[in-house]
């Protein structure tokens, strides 16, 4: 299966772009931040959190449950850890 959607650090955090993307395109991240695409990122740019509205935005697409998944929060739950 190939994803529509790849993961590209940018201004601070790994943001989602489109797959087809080579460097030097200009493009958006699923966000709507704008960036062209590098030649090469440092490793550690690879660690840096996750933008949370591209994460959201790729899950939809991909019809992924957002995550972390809601509690169920209903009164008489028991819920690990309380």
């Amino acid at each position: 299966m190939t994803r529509a959607f790849r993961w590209m650090p940018h201004d601070g955090r790994r943001h989602a772009i489109r797959r087809e993307l080579v460097p030097r395109d200009e493009a958006e991240t699923l966000c709507g931040a704008p960036l062209t695409v590098p030649l090469a990122q440092p490793y550690a740019s690879w660690c840096w959190p996750t933008c949370a509205a591209c994460d959201a935005a790729w899950r939809a697409h991909e019809g992924i449950p957002v995550f972390p998944a809601p509690r169920d929060e209903r009164p008489g739950r028991t819920v690990c850890g309380r």
